[in-house]
């Protein structure tokens, strides 16, 4: 019988302590004999690595890596790298992941030999509003083995998808082959990351069923209005995204031509982008921003991707507008 573990959890911790607890009690909760855990603590101020050593006797096999901070991309690289499992998950420490979980989706990946299985989960708000399905039942049901491209072009086609590392497991033979790691210091790298996953996977396939809670904390920066100064951090963060996703097309062009929501989905991000250089009220700050979406090629990116008039018709009326801030 092999020594390899069945599941590996890559786990990023920086600065958890209030989450940590609860986090590995829930993971206890699965129930699962042939476990991994690593446990990347990135550089953490608080009691974080007391809480992690607690734990280190609870768990068969408990890794702890310490580094100084480097962002969660980063955290996960130094997991992966060590990572021994069958499979691969990354979970986030503040979410609430249920019982069972991870038992279903290794049944449903070892079963049908799958590159990817994911499931469903639920926005939780911390500020009174009903919680609600991530993918709403009606938009996305259950699939059967499909092939990564036909599940990704379903998936933005339904415009309710929402690009996430942690309610997938993979197979890590998979990821090792294709060479996928996070890219460091970038926000929201789960759409780069997500996008090629799907676009090179053979086998994956989605089950409605919710196992996840996503935690939106109202007072957290993605969740707050921003200043000049994070609007255009996050314009920045989105332009690469764009780049990434750009060259993603490009490497995998047969895989594209069955997913035409790969073009769609970037002048969709770019219409974030646009809405952030907009809220900026720094004339100086804004002009500074919308000279380098032109120069870095960034806008004959998002209108050459757009699809449909009524895309072209949002980004033609936004273009002139940002001519006129140049002028």
């Amino acid at each position: 019988m092999s020594d390899k573990p069945l599941l590996s959890l890559v786990i990023a911790v920086y600065n958890g302590e209030q989450f940590l607890t609860t986090f590995f009690d829930s993971i206890k909760a699965q129930h699962l004999d042939s476990l991994e855990l690593i446990v990347v603590n990135d550089g953490s101020r608080d009691n974080s690595s007391d809480i992690i050593q607690q734990y280190a006797s609870e768990f068969s096999m408990f890794h702890v890596i310490n580094q100084e901070n480097q962002g969660v991309s980063a955290a996960r690289n130094s997991g992966l790298a060590v990572a021994t499992g069958e499979y691969i998950a990354f979970p986030d420490i503040d979410d609430v992941i249920y019982p069972g979980m991870y038992p279903r989706l290794l049944e449903m990946a070892t079963q049908n030999r799958l590159d990817v299985a994911t499931c469903n989960g639920t926005y939780v708000y911390d500020d009174g509003r009903p919680s609600k399905k991530i993918f709403p039942s009606d938009k996305l049901r259950s699939t059967e083995v499909l092939d990564g491209p036909t599940w990704l072009q379903r998936a933005l086609a339904s415009r309710k998808f929402l690009h996430v590392t942690w309610l997938n497991i993979y197979r890590h033979a998979f990821i090792k082959e294709q060479g996928f790691t996070f890219e460091h210091g970038l926000r929201h790298q789960d759409i780069p990351w997500t996008t090629e996953v799907l676009l090179t996977a053979q086998r994956v396939q989605y089950v409605d069923e919710t196992f996840y809670d996503y935690l939106i904390h109202s007072a957290s920066v993605s969740h707050t209005p921003g200043t000049d100064d994070t609007r255009m951090r996050n314009a920045r963060h989105y332009m690469k995204i764009l780049e990434m996703l750009d060259a993603i097309n490009q490497r995998y062009p047969e895989q594209v031509r069955k997913v035409p929501a790969c073009q769609w989905q970037i002048a969709k991000e770019g219409l974030g982008i646009l809405h952030a250089i907009n809220n900026i009220t720094d004339l100086t700050k804004k002009r500074e921003i919308i000279r380098e979406l032109f120069e870095r090629g960034v806008w004959s990116l998002i209108w050459k991707n757009a699809r449909g008039l009524r895309q072209r018709w949002r980004l033609g009326r936004r273009y002139f507008r940002l001519k006129r801030y140049l002028a």
